[in-house]
């Protein structure tokens, strides 16, 4: 009985150790997505351009069926026609920005590459009025905790950081001379205020890179849960290891009493009396 008991002490010593292991954060490896964007997208107004994004994945993990949200701006001047690779989009009313899902496709094609390589696909723009700043491409995954990287420009025509805007000149007004002297001079100018074309409303000044957005708490929240795991299965182990113990000593004092019930032997002399 002694050797039973030690036997299932020892299994659920190595099962609480095992869980422990899997409930404990720093056990699990992550994926590790980078992007990229190529800068030779170049067109006049009126014109759709596609800009070349690439994802790629350089592990340890797979990103496997972790949710992957891409997020773009649009360069200012430009609106996005198509975002090829993303599913289940969502546009703004001017169409400068979208949020997406990463399609099974891409993702598909991110997993069959080696560790770093890109996976490409086109993000198609239809150019507006005069670009005066890149947009931005961003990546975000729970499965990635390095975000470094998950964010790149989208050059076109050549714009990699904010043009700032032309000064307008100062329109001068001066009195016309009027026919008949008089003592103060006209109200109404002779010469037209030159007027200069500003940015449009679509034209942006944003940062060049706009800081991918992290979920504030949900790291914090799978530890915390993952650490409850971890005591839980430790707890239920020792109750399970207490109840073992306390079964094989109830088990040995009912032995013991029936070895100890039979009372002594009566020997022939005392039976024939």
């Amino acid at each position: 009985m002694k050797r039973h008991v030690i036997r299932l002490a020892t299994v659920l010593t190595a099962l609480v150790a095992g869980l422990g292991l899997v409930a404990s954060p720093a056990w699990a490896a992550d994926a590790d997505l980078k992007v990229r964007s190529s800068d030779d997208a170049n067109g006049g107004l009126g014109q759709t351009v596609s800009v070349s994004l690439g994802i790629a994945n350089n592990g340890p993990d797979p990103v496997a069926a972790d949710a992957v949200t891409l997020t773009y701006r649009a360069p200012a001047g430009a609106v996005i026609v198509r975002a090829n690779g993303g599913t289940n989009c969502q546009f703004n009313a001017s169409r400068t920005t979208a949020r997406c899902q990463l399609a099974a496709g891409w993702r598909g094609e991110i997993a069959l590459k080696k560790s770093g390589d890109f996976a490409s696909r086109n993000l198609d723009l239809r150019i507006e009025s005069k670009i005066t700043a890149p947009g931005a491409f961003t990546v975000a995954c729970d499965c990635d905790p390095k975000k470094g990287n998950n964010a790149t420009n989208i050059v076109v025509n050549g714009v990699t950081k904010p043009v700032p805007p032309s000064a307008s000149p100062k329109p001068s007004v001066k009195p016309s001379p009027s026919a008949s002297p008089s003592a103060s001079p006209s109200a109404t100018p002779s010469e037209t205020p030159e007027t200069t074309e500003e940015p449009g409303a679509e034209e942006s000044t944003d940062p060049v890179v706009a800081a991918p957005s992290e979920p504030g708490s949900s790291g914090d929240s799978l530890v915390s849960g993952m650490m409850l795991v971890g005591f839980g299965v430790v707890l239920l182990g020792l109750v399970g290891l207490g109840g073992a113990v306390y079964l094989w000593r109830v088990r040995a004092g009912r032995d013991d009493d029936d070895d100890d019930g039979g009372g002594p032997d009566m020997d022939a002399t005392q039976v024939i009396r």
